[in-house]
């Protein structure tokens, strides 16, 4: 994680200094308002780096922070437009031609102000969460839950809130009035809740979940920033506080509808150099009588796909991926995980992985809306199942 940390820092250092380095030559001849414009990008710059892992509280600390956090998603789309405008001079000095004279007025307003529109606009679609709807079949071994046998199983999926000082109880309010109209049969909390423990509020989070009150509860697992967050165990303290009940490698039985398996998050090593139990071990202990149940596991990160089909698994939830976030880290996303985003379905076995509904670092979306999901299940009589060929089905 320092690694990453560091990275970012080096990153952004690059981006932030040729940006400035850009604009003081774009801006030759205008005196005073070269030096508050670069001064400007280096502040915000380096505003969130310097000021995320702090903590401060007070409204400056928290409006820079929220300044930061914007500019550092704005900067890169800026940054790609100065290296492109640096390009093009270079070129025109290579065939001969003389590059514009400074202050160059229109390419300033064009690399500043497209992505301060396009930051506005994503900031909007990060904001204001759909609620995306996904339809899956189980085939059952054996009978089907008599709660569900004229009627699916709904359920609602929250991933990747970060609720502390950039997105508040708030945000997770209008998710669960997103949900409530649908009447969800349970609620999953698939990791990164929680981004920081500073200006969280345990009264505005519980009065957010009380909007949606299903009838099997809310579950919740941990992601890697329930570790990056600090005590992992304050974390689960405060998920408990406001209402979850926290699976970290456990199961339960759930209405006896189906098993709800909950894993710790992937990265747990990293923070705390001991492995999260393998699904197996996790369902060692389960019962026989409700081994016909089907499973449903809730992992933050979908990158153990092939372990949970192996098991078993009708249903794995995840998020972790925000499908990228920023354009284009989608692609990143897609070269690295299986399924980045939607619905993957080989055989019985369906995964579904949310892009988010909140966002980390900046509060922007270029690659998909902020989303809470709506999982309905049909469950059909093992005569009807499928055959192991089923072909792969992919949903966005």
């Amino acid at each position: 994680m320092f690694r990453f940390f560091l990275v970012t820092g080096i990153g952004l250092a690059i981006i932030n200094g040729w940006i400035s380095w850009w604009l003081w030559r774009a801006l030759s001849g205008t005196g005073w308002l070269r030096f508050v414009l670069c001064a400007l990008v280096l502040v915000l710059g380096a505003a969130f780096p310097l000021l995320y892992k702090g903590h401060g509280d007070t409204l400056a600390h928290m409006w820079l922070l929220r300044a930061g956090a914007f500019w550092m998603g704005v900067a890169f789309y800026v940054f790609v437009l100065v290296v492109f405008a640096d390009l093009w001079g270079l070129g025109a000095r290579i065939l001969g031609s003389a590059p514009p004279a400074a202050p160059r007025w229109g390419a300033v307003l064009l690399v500043l102000g497209l992505p301060l529109l396009l930051g506005v606009g994503s900031w909007f679609n990060a904001a204001f969460p759909e609620l995306r709807h996904y339809n899956i079949t189980i085939h059952m071994q054996g009978p089907i839950p008599s709660a569900h046998v004229d009627k699916p199983l709904k359920l609602g999926v929250i991933t990747d809130m970060h609720l502390g000082r950039l997105i508040t109880a708030g945000r997770l309010a209008r998710s669960m009035e997103l949900l409530a109209p649908e009447k969800p049969d349970a609620i999953f909390y698939v990791g990164d809740i929680i981004d920081d423990h500073i200006k969280l509020d345990a009264d505005a989070t519980a009065a957010a979940l009380a909007l949606t009150q299903p009838p099997l509860g809310h579950w919740a697992v941990p992601g890697n920033h329930e570790y990056i967050s600090g005590s992992i165990d304050k974390s689960m303290d405060f998920l408990r506080r406001v209402g979850m009940q926290v699976l970290r490698d456990q199961w339960a039985v759930v209405d006896d509808s189906f098993v709800l398996a909950g894993r710790d998050d992937l990265g747990k090593p990293g923070f705390t150099g001991t492995q999260r139990a393998s699904l197996t071990d996790i369902l060692a202990d389960l019962p026989a009588q409700y081994r016909h149940l089907p499973l449903v596991v809730l992992d933050h990160q979908p990158a153990a796909l092939d372990e949970a089909r192996e098991a078993g698994t009708a249903l794995m939830l995840s998020g972790h991926t925000h499908y990228g976030q920023l354009w284009p880290f989608n692609f990143v996303t897609e070269l690295k995980y299986e399924n980045p985003m939607g619905l993957l379905t080989k055989g019985n076995f369906h995964s579904i992985v949310s892009a988010g509904t909140g966002t980390w670092g900046p509060p922007l979306r270029t690659t998909s809306r902020a989303q809470v999901l709506l999982v309905t299940v049909h469950f059909v009589a093992e005569d009807k199942a499928p055959a192991d060929n089923t072909p792969e089905e992919k949903a966005p």
